[in-house]
């Protein structure tokens, strides 16, 4: 039989992360989130790149940034048909209203290891600055 004691040392001593047992229960990736200004959007959108309006339907049909595509922040998830197939380290530029939302489907999409970038300021800015918004 084991002392007490010496099972309370055991438990307070820091522990080594196990090793995964297989392939398939490698460690989660980490992926990154940065920040954008107005500029970074504008270049994102020569790009090509995937920007992603995570406000709700009716702050949509008022008016978008070009290029956009709508993922509702209430539908956010990694396996929507809008991140599904999406090189993870391709950055993905998420934009709301102001940049709340869209910090936080920046973070939310980073710890599920995707690339991505909050525009901050948002559509709320875009239109401030007499840029052209879309509507469906």
């Amino acid at each position: 039989m084991i002392p007490l004691l010496s099972l309370l040392a055991c438990a307070s001593e820091p522990s080594e992360s196990p090793a995964p047992s297989s392939a398939t229960e490698a460690p989660a990736a980490k992926g990154s989130r940065e920040d954008t200004d107005l500029a970074g959007l504008e270049a994102a959108i020569e790009s090509k790149a995937l920007v992603v309006d995570v406000r709700t339907d009716d702050e949509w049909k008022s008016g978008h940034v070009p290029g956009a595509v709508h993922l509702p922040l209430s539908d956010l998830s990694a396996d929507h048909p809008v991140l599904k197939d999406h090189d993870p380290s391709v950055p993905v530029y998420f934009v709301c209203e102001s940049g709340g939302r869209s910090g936080r489907a920046a973070d939310a999409m980073a710890a599920e290891g995707f690339r991505t970038v909050n525009v901050k300021g948002g559509t709320g800015a875009w239109r401030s600055a007499g840029k052209p918004l879309e509507t469906p």
